[in-house]
């Protein structure tokens, strides 16, 4: 176990940066505002390509919030959100969508997979959206990787929540993504289904080598990032919640 910041790292989970040594997310000055309340009021954040960042904080501190500004699907008050060395203070719609969907994988608390579409379908939308050949054969590639193999022709009603969550993750990295944004990816799910979905999205991740921010009110995914940093008042704050593998023993 080595430190990082004042924060426990486990061994073998040293982030790296990418090859030009810019970080994937750079964050400065942020300020957000809604009607009557301000969530971010000059946080700062920076995540390297390969690192695993929790974001933990009460209810309504704004982590979704963070989450969706990441994303470009907020426009901050004043401050600097670049994402893979782009800016996102003066992209137009279509380019921050654009980004989203080559750059940048989402996993929600529900996996939201469409009820319509088959497992393997599902995986493979945003790579089909995005004009990429062989998507379904990418499709099939993650839900192998995350444990899924043969669901492929399954409808999404006959997945249990622990395997939604798990297509979901496959559907975020379809794209080979360099930064997966995950809002509360374990907040439906019992302890079981939780460590193993953690462990998936953090393999996963790792094997594409993308950097991961996941918004979470649960410990044990914070102890098995890289580092955890809590939202209060506006800010960020450097936390030693702890780093470790899924399930370890506080």
């Amino acid at each position: 176990m080595t430190s990082r910041g004042g924060v426990a790292v486990p061994a073998g989970r040293q982030p790296a940066q990418g090859a030009d040594g810019e970080p994937v997310a750079r964050v400065s000055g942020l300020v957000v505002e809604i009607p009557g309340r301000r969530i971010a009021d000059g946080l700062d954040l920076e995540v390297a390509a390969g690192e695993a960042v929790a974001v933990m904080g009460p209810s309504g501190s704004g982590k979704t919030t963070l989450l969706n500004t990441l994303a470009g699907l907020n426009r901050p008050a004043a401050g600097v959100v670049e994402i893979c060395g782009r800016s996102l203070h003066d992209a137009t719609q279509d380019a921050a969508a654009r980004l989203r969907l080559t750059r940048i994988g989402m996993v929600f608390q529900f996996g939201e997979l469409m009820p319509e579409l088959s497992v393997l379908e599902n995986v493979a939308l945003p790579a089909m959206f995005a004009g990429q050949e062989n998507a379904a054969a990418r499709a099939g590639e993650l839900l192998d990787l995350v444990g899924l193999p043969g669901y492929g022709d399954r409808a999404p009603e006959e997945l249990s929540g622990g395997e939604a969550q798990r297509a979901a993750i496959a559907r975020a990295l379809v794209c080979r993504p360099q930064l997966v944004l995950a809002d509360e990816p374990t907040g439906a799910l019992d302890e079981t289904n939780a460590q193993r979905v953690t462990r998936v999205l953090l393999d996963a991740c790792r094997e594409g080598g993308a950097a991961l921010v996941v918004a979470t009110h649960d410990t044990a995914v914070a102890r098995a990032m890289n580092r955890t940093m809590l939202l209060r008042s506006g800010r960020l704050h450097a936390t030693t919640a702890g780093a470790g593998e899924p399930g370890a023993a506080s």
